[in-house]
C-alpha cells in the first residue's frame, strides 16, 4: 500500500480505533457488560453520525475501509475462540440441542419475516444474531447476505438495526432470567443451561448465568459455547444460499438486450464465492484452536485482536446510520427477534428438562 493510500485511509482508521477503544472503557461498567464492546461500539458509532449529522468527508476513506477490510480480519481472528476441546465434556446432546434451538429460531424468524414481507438481510441477520452468538454472528453473516431484488433498502442499514433489536431483546432476557429465579423454584442448573441456551450474547449468558446458576454458573458459559460452535456450518450455509440465488443484475447490452455470452459475465460477477476466504480463515483458526497448534497463552491475545478489529467495524457501520430513519425496520426487528427468542425459549426449556432430569 503507497504512502499516499495509507495517508488517506488514517483519519478514519484512527476514528474507529477511538471509537473502539472508547467501547471497551465502556463495557467495564456496571451494566455496560451486559451489551459488550460490539454493540457499544456500534452504538458510539449511531451516536457521532447523530451528532455531526452528516458523514465526515476527512474519515470516509477509512471508515469504509474498516466496515468492508477491518470486519472480515476480525471475524477471522474470531475464529480462534471455537475450541471443540472444552465442549467434549459436555456430551453430544448438548451440541444437539443446541443445533435444534439454532434451527428453530432461525426458521421461526424466517417464516415471520416473509408473512411480514422484512427485508431478506434484515431477517436473516436477526436469524443468525438470534439463534447463535448475538452481534458476533450479525457481522460474520454481514457480507454473506443481500437483500432480495425489488426489496426495499432497510433505513438505518440491516446490520445496526439486527444488532440493536437483538441486543434490547436479550438484556431483557437476563432481567427474566433473573425474575424468574427470585419467584419460582427452578433447579439452579436448569436455569443456567437455558441462559446459555436462549440468550444471545456471551456476556449475557455468562451474567444470568452467575446470577441465578450459583455453582453451575459455568455450565451457562459452556452451554453458550456449544451454540457459537454452530457459527462456523451457519456461516458455510449463507455463504451457499448466497451463491444459490445469486443472479444477474439485469444491465442491458447497447441494443437493449443482453447476450448469452454478456448474461454469462453478469452472473459469474454476481455470484459470490462458495465459501468466502474469511469464512475459510475462521474456520482455519477454530480448527487451529481444536488441535491444540495455537499455543493456550495465545488465545485470549488473538480473541481480544479480533473483538477490537470487529468492534473498529462495527463502529464504521454504526456511522453510515441515520437513526432518524431507522422507525417501521426497528420495530420489524424487535418483533422478529422476540419471535425467534419465544420459539428458542420453548424448545429448550422442554429439551433440557427433559435432558437434566
Amino acid at each position: 500500500m503507497s504512502v499516499s493510500a495509507v495517508a488517506r485511509l488514517l483519519p478514519g482508521l484512527l476514528l474507529v480505533a477511538a471509537l473502539a477503544a472508547a467501547a471497551f472503557a465502556v463495557a467495564r461498567l456496571p451494566g455496560a457488560q451486559l451489551l459488550g464492546p460490539l454493540v457499544l461500539a456500534l452504538l458510539l458509532g449511531v451516536a457521532l453520525r447523530a451528532a455531526v449529522r452528516r458523514p465526515l468527508p476527512a474519515t470516509a476513506a477509512g471508515v469504509a475501509f474498516s466496515g468492508r477490510t477491518l470486519l472480515r480480519l476480525g471475524i477471522v481472528l474470531l475464529g480462534v475462540r471455537l475450541d471443540a476441546r472444552a465442549l467434549v465434556e459436555l456430551g453430544p446432546w448438548v451440541l444437539v440441542g443446541s443445533a435444534v434451538g439454532a434451527v428453530v429460531a432461525f426458521a421461526a424468524i424466517e417464516l415471520a419475516g416473509r408473512a411480514w414481507r422484512v427485508p431478506t438481510d434484515l431477517r436473516r441477520l436477526v436469524g443468525i444474531g438470534t439463534a447463535i452468538c448475538g452481534a458476533s454472528a450479525v457481522a460474520a453473516a454481514l457480507p454473506l447476505v443481500r437483500r432480495a431484488p425489488g426489496e426495499p433498502a432497510t433505513p438505518g442499514g440491516p446490520a445496526p438495526v439486527a444488532i440493536a433489536a437483538i441486543s434490547l431483546l436479550g438484556t431483557a432476557g437476563v432481567l427474566g432470567f433473573v425474575t424468574v429465579d427470585a419467584v419460582a423454584t427452578w433447579p439452579a442448573a436448569l436455569l443456567a443451561a437455558l441462559a446459555g441456551a436462549t440468550l444471545q450474547e456471551v456476556g449475557q449468558a455468562v451474567a444470568a448465568g452467575a446470577t441465578v446458576g450459583g455453582e453451575h454458573a459455568q455450565l451457562a458459559l459452556l452451554v453458550k459455547l456449544s451454540r457459537v460452535v454452530w457459527l462456523a456450518p451457519a456461516l458455510l450455509a449463507l455463504g451457499w444460499w448466497a451463491r444459490r440465488t445469486a443472479s444477474a443484475d439485469g444491465s442491458p447490452s447497447p441494443d437493449g438486450l443482453p447476450s448469452d455470452e454478456d448474461a454469462a459475465a453478469l452472473r459469474r460477477r454476481a455470484r459470490p464465492p462458495l465459501v468466502p476466504g474469511f469464512v475459510l480463515g475462521f474456520l482455519a483458526f477454530g480448527l487451529a484452536t481444536s488441535l491444540g497448534v495455537v499455543p493456550p497463552d495465545w488465545v485470549a491475545g488473538i480473541a481480544l485482536a479480533g473483538t477490537a478489529l470487529t468492534a473498529a467495524a462495527m463502529s464504521a457501520i454504526g456511522m453510515g446510520v441515520d437513526a432518524s430513519a431507522i422507525g417501521r425496520s426497528g420495530r420489524q426487528a424487535l418483533g422478529l427477534g422476540a419471535v425467534g427468542f419465544a420459539a428458542l425459549t420453548l424448545v429448550m426449556v422442554g429439551w433440557y428438562v427433559v435432558l437434566l432430569g
